[in-house]
Formats: structure tokens, sequence, C-alpha cells
């Protein structure tokens, strides 16, 4: 326990120094749980129950109005692998819908559906995945 509260504190503390945009936390049916910290389209993300780390870039693309593609590319460190993910999110009027689909040239990975709710500087997010996992996400916008 106390790693997991010294890495919270770290990530507050580089989040604050390097004037993150976003730090939130997932956890998920399955047992998994992520802190991330992102800042101008890249981020850092760090799985709590084992020593997993993922690199992300992502690129935005509005398509229509209210539909934008997002594709990260992410670099999951441990497993020295690669993948991307695509993301369609359609905008609605306080709610914004999602799908997305991970895979790489030698995998099939899951897809996910969701709903994000910002509300002020917060972003909360629920969603399932082909693995029959719920997520649940709350980020905070600095």
């Amino acid at each position: 326990m106390k790693k997991y509260l010294l890495l919270l504190i770290l990530i507050f503390i580089t989040t604050s120094t390097t004037y993150s945009q976003k730090i939130g936390y997932e956890f998920r049916t399955n047992g998994k749980a992520y802190i991330s910290t992102s800042y101008a389209g890249f981020e850092i993300r760090h799985r709590t129950d084992k020593e997993e780390n993922r690199f992300t870039y992502r690129h935005k693309i509005p398509v229509f109005e209210k539909l934008t593609l997002s594709l990260p590319l992410h670099y999951k460190v441990e497993k020295d692998q690669a993948t991307l993910e695509p993301r369609l999110m359609y905008k609605l009027e306080k709610v914004s819908l999602w799908a997305q689909k991970e895979f790489n040239h030698e995998e099939n990975m899951n897809a996910a559906f969701g709903i994000d709710i910002p509300v002020k500087d917060f972003t909360y997010r629920i969603g399932w995945d082909s693995s029959n996992t719920v997520r649940v996400r709350l980020a905070k916008k600095f």
C-alpha cells in the first residue's frame, strides 16, 4: 500500500511541476486499476496492481462538428509492444459517446464502448469492453 501511495504522490508532484493538463484514475471490474497523467497529447499510464506502464501519443481529428476520430499510439513498456487504438467520439449536449478498438499487427485486442460525462473540471467515464469488464474513470483537468 505504501508503494501505491508513494506512486500517487509522485504523480501529483509530476503533474504540478510539468503543468499536466489532466490526471485520472480508472478501475475495472476485472481487478485492474490505472493512474494516468497527460499533457499536450502525451500520456503516461501506470497499472497499479502490476508493474506495467504505457506511454501514449494521441492525435485527434475532427470528422464532423460533433464527431471526432482519436488516434492513440501506445507503447507498453514491459511487453515491448506498440498498439493502435482508434476511438470515435460523438459529442452530445451534456455527454460524449465513444467506441474504440485496440490492435497491433500480431494481435486483435479488446473493443470498448462508453460514455464520458464532463462536469466542470472533472470527467466521469463509465464503459464496457469485450472482455466483459465494466470500467469507471475519474479525471481532473488543470
